[in-house]
């Protein structure tokens, strides 16, 4: 079935996997994210979350927003005397919205890049925009990450109507624009001097990371709203068509394996097994150690779709549904450990914090678009609940 040939059929894409997520409009408008973007920061595991309005920084301890602190290390407090914490909302009246992770720049400043078609250079010690106080004027409205390249001197931007565009980080010109047919709701992959990336418009592409020139471009017979996985001189991904594909660095596709439902998420491979689920609630484990694909195991696991890039670690692959619960299962047999429920569909990529400081045992955070549970965190060895985040 072709998913994007128009774009009344994009809006019922839309509406059916981002559940009220719009964003077939020609001029961005405010709405409700249908899942938040997680990650971590600096040396502390500090969590980000983005979601709607705002970006806030994670204490991963406890879950609780991290205090702004002046330069004696001390907390900063408001007019009426209570601590101030790491929130970003934009300026005021911008009615930013916020879906895609902010992209480190260094040790003191972020870029958070706004649907809204605003980019905002945020410092990390102020949660301010302390420059260009309106925003940076972006070419069209971001959902997807945006990727820094240093030793390019470029920033990527995935535009969620069509095309990727690279624009200057000192002066945000805009430097070239490779035209899609649909959105572009992935983050390139940077791997050496070139430059991967998937789009609605069915397709893989490959270009030249400093001038945009294409290489070659790829049929993936479906959609394809994450990006591909590099690994031992291959690519992976999965697409719409209910497949998942390895590929050569030339543009050849080398195998492919049916699945039962389509592919949203990037597969993850470890010790040469690669791990994916599938909109069904399925999960997959296939051998790739001598090219191709051979299957390890399946498992149906959950009772709806699971959009999250697997987490592997231990004896564990751990990944959550749009039914509201995370699941350990095994590597060995894709056998399920245990499950535990979370207050919402669990959409976004699943966030691993190493022990460390007073972490001392790992956590996994998942994130939900419930606003009484953002956020999630458990052991990662038995499942336990530790703390929770919402606003």
């Amino acid at each position: 079935m072709d998913i994007v040939k128009s774009l009344a059929q994009r809006r019922l894409l839309v509406v059916a996997i981002f559940a009220g997520l719009f964003v077939a409009s020609c001029v961005p408008i405010r709405m409700e994210a249908s899942w938040p973007a997680l990650g971590v920061i600096g040396d502390e595991q500090s969590i980000y979350v983005a979601y709607n309005d705002r970006l806030v920084l994670i204490n991963p301890a406890d879950g609780t927003p991290l205090k702004l602190r002046n330069q004696d290390g001390e907390v900063r407090l408001d007019e009426q005397g209570n601590a101030r914490i790491w929130e970003f909302t934009g300026p005021e009246g911008s009615r930013a919205q916020f879906y895609s992770a902010p992209v480190v720049v260094d040790n003191s400043k972020l870029l958070v890049a706004s649907y809204n078609e605003r980019l905002f250079e945020v410092g990390l010690v102020t949660a301010r925009s302390d420059t260009n106080l309106s925003g940076i004027e972006l070419p069209g409205p971001v959902i997807a990450d945006p990727v820094l390249n240093t030793d390019e001197n470029l920033l990527y931007l995935g535009i969620s109507e069509r095309d990727l565009v690279a624009v200057t980080p000192t002066n945000w010109a805009e430097q070239w624009r490779v035209s899609t047919e649909h959105g572009v709701w992935s983050e390139p992959l940077v791997v050496d001097d070139m430059l991967y990336f998937t789009s609605l418009d069915h397709r893989l592409y490959a270009l030249d990371a400093r001038t945009g020139e294409i290489n070659w471009t790829l049929d993936l017979q479906g959609a394809a709203p994450e990006p591909p996985l590099f690994y031992e001189g291959r690519l992976y991904v999965g697409s719409f068509a209910r497949k998942l594909f390895e590929i050569s660095l030339e543009g050849e596709i080398l195998d492919e394996f049916q699945t039962a439902d389509w592919v949203w998420s990037t597969p993850t491979i470890v010790d040469d097994v690669l791990y994916a689920g599938d909109l069904g609630g399925t999960v997959y484990a296939l051998d790739v150690s001598d090219g191709g694909f051979r299957q390890v195991w399946q498992s149906k696991v959950a009772s709806k779709a699971i959009r999250t890039t697997p987490l592997v670690r231990n004896e564990y692959v751990i990944v959550g549904s749009r039914d509201h619960n995370v699941y350990w299962l095994s590597r060995a047999n894709g056998s399920t450990f245990f499950v535990r429920p979370v207050g919402g569909e669990v959409l976004s990529d699943i966030v691993l914090i190493e022990p460390g400081g007073s972490i001392s045992e790992p956590m996994v955070v998942v994130g939900t678009p419930n606003y009484q549970e953002l956020l999630v965190a458990f052991t990662l060895q038995n499942g336990e609940r530790v703390w929770s985040y919402g606003r």
